[in-house]
């Protein structure tokens, strides 16, 4: 089985991260195709969803330690059927993350028996990465450096922002809508304690990126038109520099607004060296393969599993193949793109 054959194997499974047998599908399929292959292979199990790590060697703490995840975003029945157009490939999970998957895959296979290399395949990266640090808290690491697949293409991300998920929930006693100046009305409390802190927060632009950004997302409250509700929630997604100013964000929301504030979850930012040594290597590795391009170490706004290998001591950096139009309709990929990357990692690997 070729590389794009088991990118489709991988894509019909309809790995989407709550689907947990179509999540574990997906593992068995990466599994046998490595097993196959002559590669170890171990199945972790998580209150049962599964997570693969597959090696060139029997250890845990290989020198370069990879990382790729097999879930993917929702998606209609059709954008599980890749059509391949110009040497694109459209489909859910192309870019993101399931074609990173297979270079990895093919990577394994191109350095058994000549470099120490072992590859995560976490289950749940779209819904906060849990089975990362599953795998971390249970001893996997790398002696010389991480690499997480699930980045942009021609540039290595070396700092990801943290993020914070909250509610605001807006409490009082609501009742009959036609005699409104009897009531506090949460709605009202809701909208004017978020509006306190849209107008306090700093300003973020296409130009301005590399600060922290605040987004209400979810907005909920009342059950019937002619109620006033007892209470009324609003969601927020907090993506944050420095990890020392977690406690600091949280109390400045709940002192602008003036509404209690739950807290869904939390994780870190990561940071890497940019001169680190294996950092420096791997640039240059990707320059030499890509001369046309300009090959730049970038701060992504998104989050990946690299912020879970973050307590690790060995660097991490953040690749990605050449996909375009991540968690849309027109999700692809460059073909080409799979033995490109895998030729970067086999290079850059066999020459450190």
């Amino acid at each position: 089985m070729d590389k794009v054959e088991l990118l489709k194997k991988l894509i019909a499974c309809k790995a989407v991260t709550d689907n947990l047998p179509a999540v574990n599908l997906a593992v068995d399929v990466m599994h046998n195709f490595l097993v196959s292959n002559g590669l170890f292979c171990t199945i972790e199990d998580a209150s049962g969803r599964h997570i693969l790590y597959a090696s060139t060697e029997q250890t845990k703490a290989p020198d370069f330690l990879l990382n790729a995840h097999l879930d993917v975003v929702p998606a209609n029945d059709e954008q599980f059927i890749p059509r391949i157009e110009n040497g694109i490939m459209f489909a859910r999970g192309t870019g993101d993350c399931q074609g990173n998957a297979v270079v990895l895959a093919d990577l394994l296979l191109r350095v058994k028996g000549k470099a120490s290399v072992g590859v995560i395949f976490s289950t749940d990266e779209e819904d906060g990465g849990l089975t990362t640090e599953y795998m971390v808290r249970h001893g996997y690491t790398a002696k010389k450096m991480i690499i997480v697949a699930d980045g942009n293409p021609y540039s290595i991300a070396i700092a990801q922002k943290g993020i914070i998920d909250c509610t605001l929930v807006a409490n009082s006693k609501g009742g009959h809508s036609s005699a409104p100046w009897d009531f506090k009305n949460p709605i009202d409390m809701l909208i004017d304690g978020y509006i306190k802190l849209r107008d306090a927060w700093p300003k973020s632009s296409a130009s301005n990126q590399w600060v922290d950004t605040m987004a209400p997302t979810i907005l909920s409250g009342g059950a019937v038109h002619n109620q006033i509700p007892d209470s009324a929630q609003m969601h927020i997604n907090i993506r944050y520099i420095n990890a020392t100013d977690c406690e600091e964000i949280i109390k400045k929301i709940e002192e602008i607004t003036g509404l209690e504030v739950i807290i869904s979850s939390i994780c870190s930012p990561f940071f890497a060296d940019e001169n680190d040594p294996m950092v420096v290597a791997l640039k240059k590795a990707m320059q030499d393969m890509y001369p046309e391009k300009n090959i730049t170490l970038i701060r992504m706004n998104g989050a990946t599993d690299a912020r879970h290998f973050a307590k690790l001591s060995a660097p991490i950096a953040v690749i990605g193949i050449d996909g375009d139009g991540i968690h849309t309709s027109n999700e692809s990929l460059r073909l080409a793109s799979l033995d490109e990357n895998a030729d970067l990692l086999e290079q850059f690997i066999l020459s450190v």
